[in-house]
């Protein structure tokens, strides 16, 4: 399915309750770990009983930190220029709107190389306008950080009122700095924020072992597809806590 199509669709992106944990037959193995933590059985539980298989044999130790909450943001916000630069026609959106809301926040220096070319394609090619879709699912973790909806874990790509919510509402307005716009916004504490990307790095195993042909995600998930947006979210929630790390260089690894 088209970008387009889930632009403009109104699939509704509910997931199911992940906060209720539950036991498991398979968590007798995780149990036995040397190694093992309170948060990675609390995320095992979650994985398993929602059919995702992770690797028992996983590190569960990480340097993580924080990356300063103004660096978030405009990751965020450099998401959001290059999303309305293509989905927004430019006789509703002018240029030069979104290129000084760019030039005034920094954004290029949170975008990629391949990102930054996006500002040199026509506003309504169709092959970036598909391409694009990636991009909000990691922005939906970095939405996280401010208030929006904790990301869910069924693969599902984001609806298109999902997507319009975080423009209008959990992003910074294009007239605005951002600098002055985080300093009313709430954010999450680091533990939140390690517990979250610690689901995501169990599922994220669980779906390159499935690419790799192992039986180790849901009945009908698509390893590809759906395999995608775990790992798309993953990405923002692992570069939220590798301070100093570019996002082209963030560790993936599973």
């Amino acid at each position: 399915m088209s970008f387009l199509k889930k632009l403009f669709g109104t699939k509704d992106g509910t997931s199911k309750n992940e906060e209720e944990i539950k036991s498991h037959p398979d968590l007798e193995k995780f149990k036995q770990v040397p190694w093992m933590t309170d948060l990675r059985l609390n995320n095992v539980s979650i994985c398993l009983n929602a059919g995702f298989r992770p690797s028992n044999s996983l590190p569960t130790e990480f340097e993580r930190k924080l990356r300063p909450s103004i660096e978030i943001a405009k990751r965020l916000n450099a998401i959001k220029a290059l999303v309305l630069w293509l989905m927004v026609p430019e006789e509703n959106l002018e240029n030069d709107k979104i290129l000084n809301f760019i030039e005034k926040n920094d954004l290029k220096d949170f975008m990629s190389q391949g990102e930054k070319e996006i500002l040199n394609v026509s506003r309504d090619d169709e092959q970036a306008r598909n391409a694009i879709g990636w991009k909000f699912e990691n922005a939906w973790s970095l939405a996280w950080y401010f208030g929006y909806a904790e990301p869910e874990i069924t693969g599902q790509m984001m609806s298109g009122e999902q997507m319009q919510e975080i423009l209008q509402d959990f992003s910074c307005p294009l007239d605005e700095n951002i600098e002055n716009w985080i300093k009313e916004k709430q954010t999450l504490s680091e533990d939140e924020l390690i517990q979250k990307e610690d689901l995501f790095y169990c599922l994220h195993n669980a779906v390159r072992s499935a690419q790799l042909g192992r039986e180790s995600v849901p009945d009908g998930f698509d390893p590809i597809g759906n395999g995608g947006v775990i790992h798309e979210r993953r990405h923002s929630l692992t570069w939220m806590l590798s301070k100093g790390i570019n996002w082209e260089e963030t560790d993936l690894s599973t």
